[in-house]
C-alpha cells in the first residue's frame, strides 16, 4: 500500500461546516475526506457522494452524513487485500492508518490505475 497511497492527505474534523468541507473537495478536486479528532484519529469518512446526500436531505452536520464505519488499510498490506477490500465495499478510497488509528494517507482507485498503468507497457 505504501507504493500507491497519497501521503499528504486532507482532513476534517466532525464539527466543521458542510459548507466548508464541500468546498475542500471541489478546490482540491477529491472525493474523499477523512474525519479525524482532535488527536488525529480516524472517526469516519465524508465523500463528495456524502456531500449530495447531506444536500438531499437538508442535512447540517458531518456528523450526521459522514461514515463511522470506515473501512481501512495498513502502509504495508499488499495491494490486493486492498483491491479485494474496495471490491467487497464497493468503494473508491481508502484511509491508510498506523497502529493508533492515526491517517498516515489514503489510496483511491485512481492511485491505483496509476500503479497498473505504470506496471503494463
Amino acid at each position: 500500500v505504501r507504493d500507491v497511497m497519497t501521503r499528504k492527505v486532507i482532513t476534517a474534523k466532525p464539527g466543521d461546516d458542510i459548507k466548508r468541507v464541500a468546498t475542500v473537495l471541489l478546490q482540491r478536486g477529491i472525493n474523499h475526506l477523512p474525519i479525524v479528532d482532535e488527536k488525529g484519529k480516524l472517526v469516519g469518512i465524508v465523500t463528495s457522494w456524502d456531500l449530495a446526500k447531506a444536500l438531499a436531505f437538508k442535512k447540517r452536520t458531518l456528523r450526521e452524513i459522514m461514515t463511522q464505519k470506515v473501512v481501512t488499510v495498513q502502509e504495508d498490506e499488499a495491494i490486493d487485500v486492498l483491491a479485494q477490500k474496495m471490491a467487497r465495499h464497493n468503494i473508491s478510497g481508502v484511509p491508510v492508518i498506523d497502529v493508533e488509528n492515526r491517517v498516515v494517507g489514503i489510496v483511491t482507485a485512481e492511485d491505483l490505475s496509476k500503479k497498473l498503468v505504470g506496471r503494463v507497457k
